[in-house]
């Protein structure tokens, strides 16, 4: 997903019967009907979510797959996520053959996927599991309107229907800000407070990671308040400058460094003692990481061998399913460069 790109609210299913395969197919089939897909980009789809959601019963025994629409310069299409925690594909090259299945059924195959795809990444290491991206678009995918490409897990808590935390991007010249909120508690409460941040983010003429998150910090004072981070990437000047407020983490890797970067102690809408900003260097292999405290803190990219190099949704799906925390609301961002 590019900047400026407009976004839904993602849905998970669990995999863990046969008869959840035509499940995941109907609700990835209805949400691009819902989209205006045609009904043979729907047949595509529907081929795609089949095959990588039978791959979690036959293979792996359960997984969940996530869905979320994208949309770009115009045109409108699906990412789907197939997530699982089995053995890992002993051989991903010979997976991708078109048609080839370890279970000599006549399935479409991995390699069906990835030709219907206009974007494919695929991690699978023995003993880690195995985490599929695919994006559909009819056509072509739309050129990207910047040098980002992002990954998002953002899903609210079981049994709640809306989600308490949430994300936005914008684009201000050189300038691009990633935001991650978390409203307090959870439910529809919480939900009001992060949308009303996110609509912050997407309308402010304030032009600083700091003037951003005072203006959310106004604007939640009609709310149950948030936590909240803001992270302003500047490529001309390879810098990235961060704000946060509350329990939300940002994370820079790249190939010299991990930098964590701190928030300070407080609620947006309701009581902040300082708002502060923190500037870090910006690579073209930087990596960023945001989350809310929906994930664990004690994950490290260094024991998953090759996920730094795969793509931004791909690290986002790994990092929720190995730390969140079942009893809150999870966000997951991650940016990196364009290659």
């Amino acid at each position: 997903m590019e900047i400026g790109t407009l976004r839904k609210r993602q849905f998970v299913l669990e995999v863990v019967d046969p008869s959840h395969v035509g499940e995941a197919r109907r609700l990835a089939v209805e949400y691009a009907s819902s989209m205006g897909m045609t009904e043979e980009d729907c047949g595509k789809i529907a081929i795609a979510v089949t095959e990588m959601a039978s791959n979690l019963i036959k293979h792996a025994g359960n997984g969940k797959i996530l869905c979320e629409p994208l949309g770009s310069n115009g045109s409108r299409g699906l990412r789907v996520l197939s997530l699982d925690k089995g053995a890992g594909i002993p051989d991903v090259a010979v997976a991708l053959q078109d048609g080839y299945s370890t279970y000599g059924s006549c399935g479409n195959g991995l390699g069906a996927v990835r030709r219907l795809s206009t974007v494919f990444d695929l991690y699978s290491v023995p003993g880690f599991g195995t985490c599929i991206v695919c994006e559909l678009w009819p056509h072509k995918k739309p050129g990207a309107s910047n040098c980002f490409s992002l990954g998002v897990v953002s899903l609210a808590v079981r049994g709640e229907s809306e989600n308490g935390d949430g994300w936005a991007i914008r684009d201000n010249a050189d300038h691009s800000f990633f935001m991650v909120v978390d409203g307090l508690g959870h439910g529809i409460f919480a939900a009001e407070a992060a949308r009303e941040a996110e609509r912050v983010l997407n309308n402010s003429h304030s032009t600083s990671a700091s003037s951003l998150l005072r203006d959310c910090h106004d604007a939640l004072k009609k709310t149950r308040g948030a936590a909240g981070a803001i992270a302003e990437i500047s490529q001309t000047k390879g810098t990235l400058t961060f704000a946060g407020i509350g329990n939300t983490s940002a994370t820079v890797i790249d190939q010299r460094s991990r930098r964590g970067i701190a928030s300070h102690n407080g609620t947006l809408g309701h009581q902040i003692h300082k708002i502060q900003e923190f500037t870090v260097p910006w690579h073209k292999d930087s990596i960023l990481i945001m989350h809310s405290d929906g994930l664990g803190t004690k994950w490290d990219l260094n024991e998953y061998p090759g996920l730094a190099s795969k793509h931004p949704s791909i690290i986002a799906a790994m990092l929720y399913r190995d730390f969140q925390r079942e009893r809150d609301d999870v966000t997951v961002m991650v940016a990196k460069n364009v290659q």
